[in-house]
Order: C-alpha cells, then structure tokens, then sequence
C-alpha cells in the first residue's frame, strides 16, 4: 500500500508538471502557432518582419481605449513590414456581450468587412455593452457597412464562428493570456505599467 500510494503522488507530480504549463518568463517568446492561424485575420501577412498578436475582447474598455494607438501605430509603420493580427479572447464572466461581438466580427469577415465592424464595434462600445441583447445593434452596423442584414443576422444569432473563437480563446489560454488586451510582439509579450499599452510602448518594441 505504501509503495502505490507513493507511486499515485509521483504521478501526480508528474501531471501537474507536464499538464500544467507555467506561466511564459518575462522576455522569452511563446510558440508563434498558437498566436497565428491560417484564418486569423491579419492587416498584412504572418511573415511580416514585425508581427503585432492582440487577444482582445470587443466589451473590454481597456481593448477600447488600445483602439485609436494600434490604429495610429499601423498608420505611422504602413509602409514598413508591420502586421497586426487581431484573435477573440471574450471575457464573458465579465462582459456578457463579448461573445456576440465576437460573432458579429467574424460575421462581418465572412461578408468582407472584417476591419471595418471591428472599428465599428470599438467606436460605439457604450452604445452596445451595457444592452441586454445588443443584436440588433449590430445588424444596424452590418446595414450600415453595406451587408446583407438577414445574412449577418443568421451568423451571428446561430452562432456559425463559434469554432474560430473558441480556437481563438483556448491558443490564448495556451501562452499565458488571462486578461485584456493581451499584446505580443514577435512572440514577446508586452509588458506595459498601465496596464493598456501606450503608443511608445508599442513603438519601442517595434
């Protein structure tokens, strides 16, 4: 009894080391495929130079306010080899629209509108977030943007992206990601003393 009970605390010890994965060192990069995917949408393309990977969620005020500085932040490096990947990580204990965001994102995508409801979505946060069932908010943008409102409506409340967010949401789960926005740079994360980087924050690092 004494040598099984010894050998399920060894195989105890020995799960937890290779099941639970610690947390990634400062500075060190994690592994590039779980931040890119073939279907990840991107501005450019994964073998850019620089690649800027921000698991975001659409309710989160923090993703808002990061907005406007990556758009700056593209803008000013546009014609540099500077690719920004944008992957859903739904805080959803939290922020109970985030999934639908989400779906309305990837909805938008699958109509080739993708970058334009993302913006959309960040600018008129207050408007959705704090609304019971935001989905007619969002086949408002979808009309808004030029789509299809009965086909966004059918994405978006059958919950046809389901997948890709769920992938989304378990490769960030995968390097380290427990909050947001969640930056990596080249597959480093980007550590920032407010919480929400900055535009020089994400500068330097570039």
């Amino acid at each position: 009894l004494i040598v099984i009970a010894g050998l399920v605390i060894v195989a105890g010890v020995l799960l937890a080391i290779f099941y639970n994965p610690q947390p990634q060192a400062p500075g060190q990069a994690v592994d590039s495929q779980s931040l890119i995917r073939e279907n990840s949408h991107m501005t450019k393309t994964a073998s850019a130079k620089v690649n800027i990977v921000e698991f975001g969620d659409f309710q989160c005020p923090g993703c808002a306010a990061l907005h406007p500085r990556i758009k700056q932040v593209l803008e000013e490096y546009k014609d540099k080899d500077v690719n920004f990947v944008f992957r859903n990580f739904p805080l959803i204990s939290i922020h109970p629209n985030a999934t639908l965001a989400a779906e309305a994102a990837e909805a938008a995508g699958k109509l080739g509108k993708y970058w334009e409801m993302f913006d959309v979505l960040y600018q008129g946060q207050n408007e959705w977030s704090t609304v019971q069932d935001p989905t007619n908010i969002f086949v408002a943008y979808a009309e808004n943007l030029g789509l299809d409102a009965n086909e966004f409506r059918t994405y978006i409340t059958q919950r046809l992206h389901r997948d890709i967010i769920d992938a989304d949401l378990s490769d960030g789960k995968a390097v380290g990601v427990d909050s947001t926005p969640t930056i990596f740079i080249n597959g480093v994360k980007l550590e920032s003393a407010n919480g929400v980087p900055t535009i020089d924050d994400l500068k330097a690092k570039i």
